[in-house]
């Protein structure tokens, strides 16, 4: 399975996830529009690592970089961790409808983090099929 059209559909799908997750936050007076993106938000994701996992997505997908999707399932991790240290899962400000739409942006999270995962594999193993072996190089240059 390629992973370059299966990571950008759940990226995308994470960008919904938390832009419904920040309308949720302000719709519910859990944050104001200031806060729902921002380091106060609740539900959502920061805007800058919503920006830094889409840019890393973009890096990971057109540029073949393994550095790019190796640090965006690092990205994913440190969200989800986030999640669940940061006081907001859980947190009292919460409907139970909210808690469970912070459970599924984790999970979407999550997700998205084993796919760059498996992104980095899939490059790992491109780029050994594509470069011979120096041992393999000589051998054949010995013949």
């Amino acid at each position: 399975m390629k992973t370059t059209t299966s990571l950008v559909g759940p990226v995308g799908l994470l960008l919904a996830t938390d832009l419904v997750a920040g309308l949720l936050a302000v719709a519910s007076d859990v944050n104001t529009w200031g806060e729902a993106w921002g380091s106060k938000a609740l539900l959502a994701a920061p805007l800058p690592m919503i920006a830094v996992q889409v840019a890393l997505t973009w890096l990971a997908v057109r540029r073949r970089s393994r550095v790019a999707a190796g640090l965006l399932a690092t990205a994913c991790l440190v969200s989800v961790a986030s999640g669940f240290f940061d006081g907001g899962l859980g947190n009292d400000e919460l409907t139970t409808g909210l808690a469970a739409y912070q459970v599924l942006l984790l999970t979407v999270t999550g997700a998205v983090g084993v796919l760059a995962l498996m992104r980095v594999r899939e490059l790992v193993t491109q780029r050994s099929v594509q470069k011979p072996s120096r041992d393999r190089w000589a051998s054949s240059q010995s013949r």
